[in-house]
């Protein structure tokens, strides 16, 4: 017998979406995942535009995520005009991720995940039974606010993120605040860890084999090379070679492979080989979980967030240290414009994302590549929602509609 499940709008996801499923007896025949943003023509927009400009256009391509776009901007122009930064502006770029991964990581944990897990149907209806819980939730949040207001002039589209480095150094005052915010919120995080540790996932083997993250998978370490689960490496100048995308007939959103495969990026796909790369406070807590990664159940990129908050805040007060001792700097240093094209690759929250910009004589755009985390997950969610209806497709209607969408929203796409 044939079944058709449809949801038409896919809530607490920071996009919008829909999935149809038609399923016959336990096989799936028909899965399709789409995005239904309107196409928004940024590579476009960006055509003509003195590359000085750019940052500040495609840091409107997510309001969430605005300093990955805009860093992996500024990096690519760096890298087309043949640019070093100073060490400082390194440093405060990688305490500006911090924040950026605090603040997008805890809005997806406790407001758009959690309530799943807790039985609600929004964390404002789980406001009313664990107050205590989304207080955490709205703290965190705060403080990665706070850190990407300080470096990048503004909660949101942060105009202080220029090609080159910032418009202002930040005072010694301001870094000791951000290592005491950093340092009271710690517990929270641990905290969040165990929580999400502690809620029970279904079980759910991903049939996706491929993970791509950078050759570093912590977030705010810069590099400039992709690893992928099967030994694959390669540079930021190659990656128009390796991830293949192509336009979906019914989703806004392009279809990525890599080698004509789906793959997975993000949260999960970095912490399965982090470990190795982390701090010794990280390993301390992971050693304290029951689940353990690697882990190809999905639904484990929420506590794989977890675990990155952790890992991060622990850099970030280093970061924060450092800078203070280089102090007095020069936040930015001075760009050639030139008849160039740049690559700027970095991992968003979502998953690696990547700038490639070509540009005139005079420093003007003529042509952009941008390749969204997004774009990149629609292949991997399908693959994972197939498997997901013919492991329960047993299940009612409702039941299934519901285990759709929270595997959906693991991956916040």
């Amino acid at each position: 017998m044939e079944r058709e499940l449809k949801v038409n709008h896919l809530t607490r996801v920071e996009g919008h979406g829909a999935v149809e499923l038609k399923l016959e007896g336990s096989q799936v025949k028909e899965i399709k995942l789409s995005f239904t943003e309107g196409p928004r023509f940024f590579e476009f927009i960006t055509r003509e535009r003195l590359f000085s400009e750019i940052p500040k256009i495609v840091s409107r391509i997510c309001g969430i995520c605005y300093v990955s776009h805009r860093l992996a901007a500024a990096k690519a122009i760096e890298d087309a005009f043949k640019t070093e930064v100073p060490e400082a502006v390194e440093l405060m770029r990688r305490l500006l991720i911090v924040g950026e991964f605090l603040e997008s990581h805890a809005l997806h944990l406790y407001f758009l995940a959690l309530p799943d897990y807790m039985g609600y149907g929004s964390a404002v209806e789980m406001a009313k039974d664990y107050p205590n819980v989304v207080r955490r939730g709205f703290k965190i949040k705060e403080v990665g606010n706070r850190i990407m207001k300080l470096l990048g002039g503004k909660t949101v589209h942060g105009e202080a993120i220029v090609a080159g480095g910032f418009t202002r150094a930040p005072e010694k005052e301001e870094l000791e605040l951000v290592i005491d915010w950093l340092t009271e919120i710690l517990p929270e995080l641990e905290a969040t860890a165990f929580l999400f540790d502690s809620l029970e996932y279904f079980e759910l083997e991903s049939p996706v084999e491929l993970e791509v993250s950078l050759e570093n998978p912590v977030p705010s370490e810069p590099s400039d090379r992709v690893a992928v689960s099967n030994g694959l490496k390669f540079t930021k100048q190659e990656f128009e070679h390796f991830i293949k995308e192509e336009v979906s007939p019914y989703s806004t959103a392009k279809r990525s492979t890599v080698n004509g495969k789906a793959f997975r990026i993000g949260p999960l796909a970095r912490v399965n080989r982090g470990e190795d790369f982390y701090t010794e406070e990280t390993k301390e807590v992971l050693s304290r979980l029951k689940n353990r990664f690697p882990s190809q159940n999905p639904l484990l990129a929420n506590l794989a967030r977890a675990v990155e908050m952790v890992e991060l805040a622990h850099r970030g007060v280093k970061y924060a240290e450092k800078l203070i001792e280089l102090l007095p700097f020069e936040p930015k240093a001075e760009l050639e414009p030139g008849e160039f094209g740049g690559y700027g690759v970095k991992e968003a929250p979502r998953g690696v994302l990547y700038h490639h910009y070509r540009f005139s004589p005079s420093g003007h755009c003529i042509g952009a590549n941008i390749v969204t985390p997004t774009a990149q997950l629609q292949a991997c969610i399908e693959e994972d929602l197939k498997a997901l209806a013919e492991k329960f497709s047993y299940l009612p209607d409702s039941q299934l509609k519901k285990r759709a969408e929270m595997l959906i929203r693991a991956y916040d796409p």
